[in-house]
């Protein structure tokens, strides 16, 4: 009989361990370069949100046309009158921000966690005496996209409330 050349069964059976062990080991490198992707893609979502609601209500803010023209200002609700007449209003609705303009209401962000207004007079003090003693607002905004926060918080001086 002549003698055959070939693999053995033990000699298979090795090349099948270390190829599975060496695809294990790269699979858990693949899976968190995803999950590094996938959190800064929400991250990212978060942010562009966050800075375009933030940017919409400060411009709308600034646009008071007057302290006495501010009918709401709590910690979680900004309504008040803009220069041109119209009301307006900003407030957390679940885990969407809205504003409302002239009974119109439109989602600004979803995944907002927490909305805070703070309120101060010319000289700092908060809270002011009243609303009309306001002179400038601090909002402060978390944004959550699957399981990550992303804070915004912005300060503007109202350009009618002198």
């Amino acid at each position: 009989m002549k003698k055959q050349q070939g693999f053995s069964l033990i000699e298979m059976i090795m090349v099948i361990l270390v190829l599975g062990i060496l695809t294990a080991m790269a699979s858990l490198l693949l899976s968190q370069g995803l999950n590094a992707f996938s959190s800064s893609s929400d991250l990212l979502d978060a942010n562009a949100q966050g800075q375009v609601a933030i940017q919409r209500m400060a411009r709308d803010i600034r646009l008071v046309r007057s302290p006495a023209d501010i009918s709401t200002a709590t910690s979680g609700q900004f309504s008040f009158t803009d220069i041109n007449n119209n009301a307006v209003s900003y407030a957390l609705s679940g885990s969407s921000l809205n504003v409302t303009k002239n009974g119109s209401t439109q989602t600004l962000a979803v995944g907002v966690n927490s909305l805070t207004f703070t309120y101060y007079d010319r000289n700092g003090t908060t809270p002011p005496a009243s609303t009309a003693a306001t002179r400038y607002i601090k909002i402060a905004l978390v944004i959550t996209q699957n399981n990550v926060n992303y804070s915004l918080t912005t300060s503007l001086y109202t350009r009618n409330l002198s």
